[in-house]
């Protein structure tokens, strides 16, 4: 017996006792796996629909099946409650300040030539190192400081997906920037961007610091240069990198939440509330509007029971400004990944929702797994059960046999999926007010029924007390 018979007869053991009376119909969501053939070991995603479905943080409710319908061993990828690790920051840099002057005007020896687009006839050249003398002689020569700074981050090798900029910025009020990329400072490349940087007032308020870049940029041997053209009051100090993960990160799973109940919350001010089915946490919710020119601060909260409280989750900006080509729309909002059942947005800083029409995305951390494929196929990957044990393997138990890394085994394909429908609410279900839950119900009514045996109790011994003094 090979030593991958030994581990697939182990993970039986284990994980058949887990699954034991489960059927793939038992399930909210299934689908079929395709995985390549001549594959023993195999890789799949659960997609959008079945993270929707999940009744488990920990996705407990998550199987394998073969064409017999029995259980199939499989482990997750990584840990599905464990937020991925947060991007390091590379060291800051410097930024180095820009300054423009009618052509033919002396450069001072501190300051570098740049060559820049943008057909005019001037002179524009970067003050390098920290001293202050060449910023002194660049406004006795009449020079004007450009809204743009340069970075050398040419002794850095790393790979980034996004940039951190400190600076000094106005309040309220969400700054463009855009970057460029040059090995000599003569020949620039755009780099894509997505965000803005902003600082609202108050306790609390909504901050961003971090802009996306749309494709990793290596940083080696290039200098990089920020422009706010057009944007008053801002100051950039320095800006750091985020070191991008690896080539093979899986991406996150996003999917549309459909429309969102309004509500009244205090002084009148309108929410936005979800009622999600699914107990897999969210990693950020993406909120849009298609209505131009908009500015809206909001928060983000959520709750598991309807007795509880509303508690934070995450805020931000909901934002669509500019136009044509240059209009930019805000990212999905960071979210602190509790599973809650009940989603809720309300407005800050004196704004209003009823008047912006809202959109939202729900996004989810991706959750992979591992399964061992026969000669049993078709498989079928199914999710959703409520109450169900966990049934998946250390991952290590399947490794073990993996000749090389997880992350190079072949990935399963999922064809046509099918979903339950949802069983019709209980009588009692309808006649319940709307989020109060049926456990809630039952539990106020054994109270009830307690308290009238013990007042029946107390009725007849206080009826024998009289009847002994008569």
């Amino acid at each position: 017996m090979t030593t991958r018979h030994i581990v697939i007869a182990l993970a039986l053991a284990v994980a058949l006792p887990a699954a034991f009376a489960q059927t793939p119909g038992e399930f909210d969501w299934r689908g079929k796996l395709e995985p390549a053939p001549g594959a023993s070991l195999v890789r799949a995603a659960l997609p959008a629909d079945a993270l929707l479905r999940l009744r488990s943080s920990q996705a407990a409710d998550v199987r394998v099946f073969d064409a017999k319908g029995q259980p199939v061993p499989f482990a997750f990828a990584a840990p599905v409650d464990t937020p991925a690790a947060a991007r390091q920051p590379t060291p800051a840099f410097q930024a180095l300040p820009m300054f423009t002057a009618q052509a033919g005007t002396r450069i001072p020896r501190s300051g570098v030539q740049v060559q820049v687009r943008d057909g005019a006839a001037q002179s524009v050249w970067v003050q390098m190192g920290a001293g202050t003398a060449g910023q002194a002689a660049a406004a006795e020569g009449g020079a004007r400081r450009l809204p743009s700074a340069l970075f050398d981050v040419r002794s850095s090798r790393q790979l980034v997906s996004a940039i951190a900029i400190k600076a000094e910025l106005p309040a309220n009020a969400p700054i463009r920037f855009s970057l460029e990329s040059s090995p000599d400072l003569a020949q620039w490349t755009p780099v894509a961007l997505r965000g803005r940087i902003y600082r609202f007032e108050g306790q609390g308020a909504p901050v961003n610091d971090t802009l996306e870049l749309e494709e990793p940029l290596k940083l080696e041997g290039r200098y990089l240069r920020l422009d706010w053209s057009g944007q008053e009051g801002v100051a950039v100090q320095s800006m750091s990198g985020l070191i991008a993960a690896g080539p093979r990160a899986p991406a996150q799973v996003t999917t549309a939440l459909p429309a969102g109940k309004a509500v009244s919350v205090r002084d009148g001010i309108a929410g936005i509330e979800w009622e999600l089915k699914s107990a897999a946490p969210l990693a950020a919710l993406g909120l849009t509007t298609t209505q131009s020119n908009t500015l809206l601060p909001v928060r983000v909260l959520g709750r598991s029971q309807p007795s509880e409280p509303w508690r934070a989750m995450g805020q931000g900006i909901v934002y669509r400004l500019g136009q044509g080509a240059a209009e930019s729309s805000s990212l999905p909002l960071a979210l602190d990944r509790a599973p809650v059942r009940w989603l809720r947005v309300e407005a800050t800083h004196g704004q209003r929702l009823d008047a912006v029409p809202l959109t939202a995305v729900a996004v989810f951390d991706p959750v992979e797994l591992v399964f061992v494929a026969g000669g049993n196929g078709p498989y079928e990957l199914a999710a959703g059960r409520a109450d169900t044990a966990a049934a998946s393997l250390p991952l290590g138990m399947i490794s073990a046999v993996v000749p090389g890394r997880i992350d190079d085994l072949p990935v399963s394909r999922i064809g046509a999926a099918v979903v339950r429908p949802e069983a019709p609410p209980s009588v009692l279900q309808q006649m319940l007010p709307a989020g109060t839950d049926s456990r809630s119900v039952m539990l106020w009514a054994i109270l009830l029924v307690a308290v009238l045996v013990l007042g029946g109790v107390a009725w007849s011994l206080l009826k024998q007390l009289n009847r002994s003094k008569g």
